[in-house]
């Protein structure tokens, strides 16, 4: 019998090691240990030994490693969206977002660190290839396969879906993912077939609305703005009492001001889901889902403005590199970075401070437009990592083309460094919204046109790392105007008047935006 003693200990030790890898991205997608036993990490070296070297084997242990490396390195990362983002993995669609998260390195730490990131993730999935392999090694002996049988058939049974096995920390990762996985397909072909009703239906098709003809309207997302910044104390403290300052220079300009809240689709990131949902009335909360809204033809917010006689424009200050999704969405123009006559420095990831975006449009842009103007304006400053700290100009003729922020070049600290001094970081994503939220609600008490209405909203909520796991969806819309009768429709779904947020019952999907400007505005009000 002693014989059989280094074999059964080796299949034992594999199993560890494998349980260890399928358990520990389970435990940061929770956020906490509640699960120790994933039962196919013990199954399946009990089954390969049980096989030895006989004909067949190499191809089952093969197969094994294989679906053993894809739960591993989908496990890790289900983990890495759900701190970042507050979702799950959906591996039909993800992968579609590895380029933007080269494009987001790049952009926050340069290229190489971009580069050696790929190469990083690309020779960590090899890894967790090779060493599955390994740990799957072909050694038995005839006088184990009893106990090797017996192991290989407890193991398989606790994999099925008992009562009460959850709590006792015992669930089969090969079995949770394929679950996930299963579900996630069924709603990306619910989201398609949801696109091609929007296509067909009325509810979606462009109309005029005759109660904004002849008035300005922008529509401004403002980055990492969420509901959890304003109801967490550590937060709240800094950026509540902001809100009360500028809603009593708001009233003392003649601005009408109503706050709500609206669910996000998106949480942590993907800014540019938010911002179609707004133009679609369809929640985008996948970039799957916006290639196929583009492709669609799709009529949108902005094809309601044209019918209305508005020219139509977008500010995306984030955009450096081609961008035939612009020109999808059916805007008259767009105003990229390199459209922004920027001529400061760059400040960290983001490519011009919100003050200059804001001062631009209404000095450049806005008035080489005759006639009323539609225009979705995404601000960039709050957007991670949050560093360098700025300051707003009282005095926004200072602003010019940007060369008054030229203190700030190269003051943008390591985005990792900063990551990993969590104080710090939530500190820096405490001024920096701060930040937005001033130059954004000064700028209309200097610039906002006598019949304007201007919507203020946040794009998404910050990472998980910022807000914790529990934070909402729900993110600050903020409806602004001289004329007090264009918020009446928002009152009566309950904003509240002022800046400051009263919530009250469950908040309306962020979709809802366009439908309640073709409901409220449909007939002439002036």
């Amino acid at each position: 019998m002693n014989s059989a003693h280094p074999s059964l200990k080796r299949v034992l030790l594999a199993g560890l090691l494998l349980n260890a890898l399928l358990v520990l991205p389970a435990w940061w997608r929770e956020g906490a240990i509640s699960l120790w036993l994933s039962p196919e990490a013990w199954a399946a070296p009990a089954l390969v030994a049980l096989l030895g070297r006989h004909a067949g084997a190499g191809l089952v242990r093969l197969l094994l490693a294989a679906i053993f490396a894809l739960v591993v390195i989908a496990g890790l990362f289900d983990g890495l969206l759900q701190s970042v983002l507050s979702r799950p993995l959906n591996a039909w669609l993800d992968i579609l977002m590895l380029a933007a998260g080269f494009h987001l390195i790049d952009g926050s730490m340069g290229r190489f660190a971009a580069v050696l990131a790929s190469v990083l993730v690309a020779l960590a999935a090899l890894a967790a290839g090779w060493l599955c392999w390994w740990l799957l090694s072909p050694h038995s002996q005839r006088r184990m396969r009893t106990a090797l049988a017996v192991l290989a058939a407890i193991t398989i049974l606790l994999c099925l879906p008992w009562p009460g096995l959850e709590t006792l920390g015992v669930e089969s990762q090969l079995v949770f993912q394929s679950r996930q996985q299963s579900s996630e397909l069924r709603d990306t072909l619910s989201a398609q077939r949801e696109l091609a009703a929007a296509k067909q239906s009325p509810a979606f098709s462009a109309r005029p609305l005759p109660g904004l003809a002849g008035r300005d309207v922008y529509i401004v997302l403002i980055e990492s703005y969420g509901i959890s910044a304003l109801e967490q104390p550590r937060y709240g403290r800094h950026l509540l009492p902001l809100l009360e300052h500028w809603q009593g220079r708001l009233e003392g300009a003649g601005l009408n001001m109503a706050s709500g809240q609206l669910k996000a689709p998106i949480r942590g990131g993907q800014s540019w889901l938010a911002q179609a949902t707004v133009l679609s009335g369809l929640m985008l909360d996948n970039q799957w889902f916006y290639q196929r809204l583009l492709e669609a033809d799709v009529d949108l917010l902005v094809d309601d403005f044209a019918a209305t006689g508005h020219h139509t424009l977008k500010l995306s200050p984030a955009i450096i590199m081609d961008w035939p999704e612009g020109e999808q969405l059916g805007f008259d123009a767009l105003y990229p970075a390199d459209r922004m006559d920027y001529r400061g420095p760059r400040l960290g990831w983001a490519t011009m401070p919100d003050q200059y975006t804001l001062y631009q449009f209404s000095e450049q842009i806005r008035p080489r437009y005759p006639g009323p103007v539609f225009a979705q304006i995404a601000l960039v400053s709050s957007h991670w990592p949050w560093t360098p700290l700025i300051k707003r100009f009282d005095d926004w003729s200072r602003i010019g083309r940007g060369e008054v922020f030229e203190p700030w070049r190269d003051k943008a600290e390591s985005p990792l460094a900063l990551w990993m001094d969590l104080p710090r970081l939530r500190q820096n994503y405490t001024e920096k919204l701060a930040y937005s939220l001033e130059v954004t609600f000064d700028w209309p008490r200097l610039y906002l046109p006598e019949d304007a209405l201007l919507i203020v909203l946040g794009a998404h909520p910050p990472a998980r790392i910022i807000t914790g796991r529990a934070a909402p969806a729900e993110v600050p819309v903020h409806v602004i105007s001289h004329d007090r009768g264009a918020l009446a429709g928002f009152r009566q779904r309950h904003f509240a008047d002022g800046l400051m947020i009263e919530s009250e019952g469950d908040a309306a999907d962020m979709a809802h935006l366009r439908h309640w400007l073709r409901a409220e505005f449909s007939e002439t009000t002036h």
